[in-house]
């Protein structure tokens, strides 16, 4: 479903279970307690999860659509965190990696003729990107005027977000190591196959994104992921 209009956050958690936890144990404990409890906080409004098709790691990826970025970690969640179950509690801390982020909305555009059916959506390609202070009035208005509306032209494409980052914890690790952007844009497709295209090409190959790359840090996180699970607030 789409979010409400108040969701101005997005509470953003990267998972990879490893060899202590089977996946049949993760799988229940995330769909079964972890995401719903979560989803008994008023300002967390829906949730979805998403698994790699890119290879890489880690594996899963958790989407919570929040009313602002201080939330991820107010009292409330705070609260259902610390009643958690004993086993909320082992996996938590037995998981092999856990990168929890929270962002602040910046810019969204949804394709016109989607609904609520076509949400949460079948792909997510997410791209985070640190940029110089000098260019970042640039980077953004590139972004939002050229990069994104090329992008909306690739058939599937549903919508686009960009955030800011608030914060962001991690325990564990995995290799490579996950970089932490300041900057994330998150673009929802119906249908796979979207980075082939020559809609997404032309995306990614003008005039003014060979400009504004200069602005832009070498270090960056690109990953692909495919719906696992949608989770809804009980009624």
């Amino acid at each position: 479903m789409l979010p409400p209009s108040e969701a101005k956050g997005l509470s953003f958690v990267l998972a990879e279970p490893g060899s202590n936890v089977s996946e049949a144990e993760y799988h229940d404990w995330y769909d079964n307690e972890h995401a719903p409890a979560r989803l008994t906080i008023s300002t967390f409004y829906n949730a979805a999860r998403y698994k790699a098709v890119d290879g890489a790691k880690p594996t899963y990826l958790t989407l919570y659509d929040i009313s602002e970025a201080s939330v991820a970690d107010g009292p409330e969640y705070q609260a259902v965190k610390e009643n958690g179950s004993e086993r909320d509690k082992r996996l938590l801390s037995t998981l092999q990696y856990l990168n929890r982020r929270a962002y602040s909305s910046i810019y969204q555009t949804t394709l016109p003729t989607a609904s609520s059916s076509d949400f949460p959506p079948k792909f997510v390609f997410y791209a985070g990107l640190d940029v110089k202070p000098e260019g970042e009035a640039e980077f953004n208005k590139w972004y939002e005027e050229e990069h994104i509306p090329l992008i909306s032209k690739t058939p599937g494409w549903l919508r686009s977000r960009r955030y800011i980052l608030s914060n962001s914890a991690t325990r564990g690790s995995v290799a490579p190591e996950v970089n932490v952007c300041k900057y994330i844009a998150i673009h929802d497709f119906s249908a796979g196959g979207y980075m082939d295209t020559p809609e997404m090409k032309a995306a990614l190959s003008t005039p003014w994104r060979d400009e504004v790359t200069k602005y832009i840090d070498a270090r960056r996180e690109v990953r692909h992921f495919t719906l696992f699970k949608e989770y809804k607030r009980p009624e």
